[in-house]
């Protein structure tokens, strides 16, 4: 059951995070996204990796059920410090 949980937080936050960078952008192209969240300094090089990857699996979950990896506590923690840097820094 705890694996089904993770899976659920995953793509809560994976959502989430997408939807943040929809807004940070100003258009649902994610790479335009990406630049403008590097460009703005919200996001690294590093980050901008791990949420392609995050948002990647994400979507193969939910389109055509696929586990791309088993999500993990620090994984979590880590999507959520990333919605957190969007978040913060699109506000300000």
């Amino acid at each position: 059951m705890e694996g089904t949980s993770l899976n659920k937080r995953f793509a809560g936050q994976a959502r989430l995070v997408r939807l943040l960078l929809w807004r940070v952008g100003d258009t649902t192209d994610i790479d335009a996204c990406m630049a403008e969240a590097r460009r703005a300094g919200m996001l690294t090089e590093d980050d901008e990796a791990f949420l392609r990857g995050c948002l990647d699996a994400e979507e193969r979950q939910r389109e055509r059920g696929e586990r791309a990896f088993e999500p993990t506590e620090e994984t979590l923690r880590r999507l959520a410090r990333c919605a957190d840097k969007l978040n913060r820094a699109d506000a300000a």
